[in-house]
């Protein structure tokens, strides 16, 4: 359609990355003046990539740059997410309270364009179904499509996907 999905500003092997940083926002709000569609923004020396859609996150280091489909859904992404606050949590998959502003911690930290949110919850406390419902509410506000759990055994593994299940997501 003719719109930029991304700008690059590229600098010397021998400056910081990070000195293209403000240079490439120029580009970005020029191409958006023109062609009503911000790019993604990249900033690199050759070593370090770094990768900074300023509409939606903080810039963050990457190993390489996405492709023309990941651009063109990172900017129809924009777009398609919703507010969290518009966002009820599923009471059947949690309900305690404590696993209420858990969920209601991490939105907040994302929205604040946080990339890092650590829970920590005793024995018994419903880790499982916080991160379910977590994940759900992730997943109907159009922020995720798909979820990585680790675990360090198997059978955590096969009881977060058992209640997946059952649950119906």
């Amino acid at each position: 359609d003719g719109k930029p999905l991304a700008v690059i500003e590229a600098k010397r092997t021998r400056a910081g990355a990070a000195e293209g940083r403000e240079q490439a926002r120029l580009y970005a709000d020029a191409l958006e003046r023109d062609t009503g569609q911000r790019p993604v923004i990249f900033y690199t020396n050759g070593y370090e990539h770094w990768i900074w859609d300023d509409a939606r996150s903080a810039p963050r280091r990457i190993s390489g740059f996405l492709t023309k489909d990941q651009l063109a859904l990172a900017i129809q992404r924009r777009t398609s997410v919703k507010p969290f606050s518009t966002v009820e949590i599923d009471r059947r998959i949690a309900e305690r309270p404590y696993q209420l502003r858990a969920i209601r911690a991490v939105t907040d930290a994302i929205e604040a364009q946080r990339r890092r949110a650590l829970l920590v919850m005793a024995t018994g406390t419903g880790k499982t179904r916080t991160v379910i419902s977590l994940v759900d509410v992730l997943q109907r506000a159009n922020r995720v499509k798909r979820v990585l759990f680790l675990a360090h055994r198997r059978e955590l593994i096969d009881q977060c996907a058992a209640k997946l299940r059952d649950l119906g997501i």
